[in-house]
């Protein structure tokens, strides 16, 4: 800690408890020092001490336990929402971490009103149904539902454990529009299990329309996401 610093005391601690995430000295679970033990082992205030820890529980490094201790929050993948479309895996990579996908079900379904609107499809045409676990560094993050129209049955030929959006590209559907509603439901059985939580837990409920460049519906889809591992930032 360089007390000469024109850097206030708090950020200076705020970016060494950081650092020694990044350096895997800390990891995700583990329980920090109390207040008086980072005062005590950098010589500093107990004020100090506190508004570090502020700041790191307000940018979601740290979770504070009421009556337990203050820990290192694990790690969630941070999807940015502005004028770009991005992939699951794509979003990933980014954030520095290892995607990969469990295939649930796929096939021919019949849909419901809703569903066949969204894809511009007859309500008595059959659609393709793709569900798909996420995970990142083979964590459970979400569930992903995906229905498409029979033009995009080539998909069915394809490795559906990697990127559609590599495949959709590959065969000349670049996704460039996106229409987003978010809502909150609740964890069923069969969706905890997947997830890794408990049954009735909140989820964020993302329902997506995205269509090509010109302006053709690729396909719709829902995402089933645990809010513990997922941070969403909307650019207006």
């Amino acid at each position: 800690m360089n007390k000469n610093s024109m850097v206030p005391l708090y950020q200076q601690l705020s970016e060494e408890i950081k650092q020694q995430m990044v350096d895997g000295k800390l990891r995700a679970g583990d329980k920090l020092m109390t207040e008086a033990e980072f005062s005590q082992h950098f010589e500093v205030s107990r004020i100090t001490v506190r508004k570090a820890i502020e700041l790191l529980v307000d940018d979601g490094y740290i979770i504070r336990k009421q009556g337990i201790g203050t820990f290192v929050a694990e790690k969630k993948l941070h999807r940015i929402m502005k004028d770009q479309i991005l992939s699951f895996t794509e979003m990933s990579k980014l954030d520095g971490q290892t995607p990969s996908s469990e295939l649930i079900s796929v096939g021919w379904i019949m849909p419901d009103g809703s569903t066949a609107r969204r894809l511009h499809v007859d309500e008595n045409e059959k659609v393709l149904k793709i569900v798909r676990l996420r995970k990142n560094d083979d964590i459970p993050v979400m569930i992903e539902e995906n229905y498409y129209s029979k033009k995009m049955g080539f998909l069915l030929e394809e490795n559906l454990l990697g990127s559609t959006y590599e495949i959709f590209r590959k065969h000349n559907f670049i996704p460039t529009h996106s229409m987003k509603t978010v809502e909150i439901c609740y964890a069923t059985e069969e969706e905890a299990r997947f997830l890794g939580i408990e049954a009735k837990q909140a989820l964020l409920l993302q329902k997506d329309e995205v269509r090509d460049q010109n302006g053709d519906t690729i396909h719709y889809c829902k995402l089933l996401t645990n809010p513990q591992k997922y941070l969403l930032t909307i650019i207006i």
